[in-house]
């Protein structure tokens, strides 16, 4: 079976080798595309061996997010045409299978093809201040995750599809498959991610000086990060744990019932599924994945 991965990135280097990393090793590097915003060489030299498509990057603006969907949306539909499956979001987004001793290659070359498929999202939350030790897998440090109505995104194609900004929702029907994983990594405690996310603040900031701030989720993400982690660390500390060989019926049964359609598009209602989350606890044999 044929399976690409694709991304788009701007300096995210700790992300762009985690990412390469992972679905290097289940598909090839020769499977992987790379969107590199600004062409910038670092990005080339992490990515050698994949495929690194350059393009020019202007000062975000409230559409920002927007193009950037429509790009890797049209991208990722072309790849369809010459792969079984193609896998497409942000790179500080990895989707795992939570059936311990199967991998996500596996998963997909035993699944029906579907059109497009979401998986389950979950956003993980760091416990306690302290950084992430580079010599150990992540997810042993970092195996609790908050389910999330945001980051059950339908990213996983077989077929064409139109995806929304932020890649949250899709213009045609998509199927849930809760016993694969989407683990957004965004609040990780390592410097180079802290730092990330200040420079994204004070972009965000000149972005939006003097204009109307409600136009750009995605500007309003990036201006109020730390209050965003804030609120979401405080759904973590609240939510009930559920091993995560549970956790596929858990999240099923949620996510099912809080499905909504918002201008054209089908995705999941944040206030249902905050309503009702949980904290999903990974098996000791899914901890080594990455």
């Amino acid at each position: 079976m044929r399976t690409a991965c694709v991304t788009m990135v701007w300096r995210d280097h700790y992300f762009l080798e985690l990412w390469i990393r992972y679905y290097g090793a289940l598909f090839g590097k020769s499977s992987l595309y790379v969107i590199s915003h600004g062409g910038e060489p670092e990005i080339a030299r992490i990515a050698q061996g994949c495929n690194v498509i350059a393009i020019p990057r202007d000062q975000p603006d409230e559409n920002f997010d927007e193009t950037r969907w429509e790009l890797l949306s049209d991208f990722a539909s072309g790849l369809t045409r010459y792969h079984d499956r193609v896998l497409v979001g942000d790179v500080d987004e990895i989707i795992i299978s939570l059936v311990p001793g199967q991998s996500l290659a596996d998963h997909l070359a035993q699944a029906e093809p579907a059109g497009v498929t979401a998986p389950a999202g979950y956003e993980i939350v760091p416990e306690g201040g302290d950084a992430l030790d580079p010599e150990r897998p992540v997810l042993q440090q970092c195996f609790k995750a908050v389910l999330s109505a945001s980051y059950s995104k339908p990213g996983i194609l077989s077929a064409p599809a139109r995806l929304t900004a932020g890649g949250h929702g899709c213009h045609s029907p998509f199927i849930l498959d809760p016993k694969l994983a989407l683990l957004h990594l965004r609040f990780l405690n390592a410097p180079e991610l802290i730092l990330r996310r200040q420079q994204r603040r004070a972009i965000a900031e000149a972005a939006t000086d003097g204009s109307d701030r409600s136009k750009s989720a995605f500007l309003r993400g990036w201006r109020k990060s730390e209050r965003i982690r804030d609120k979401i660390a405080a759904q973590f500390d609240a939510a009930e744990e559920v091993p995560s060989g549970q956790a596929p019926e858990r999240a099923r049964d949620i996510l099912e019932a809080a499905r909504k359609k918002k201008s054209g598009a089908i995705q999941f209602s944040v206030p249902q599924v905050r309503a009702r989350d949980f904290r999903i606890v990974l098996d000791p044999l899914l901890r080594d994945l990455f």
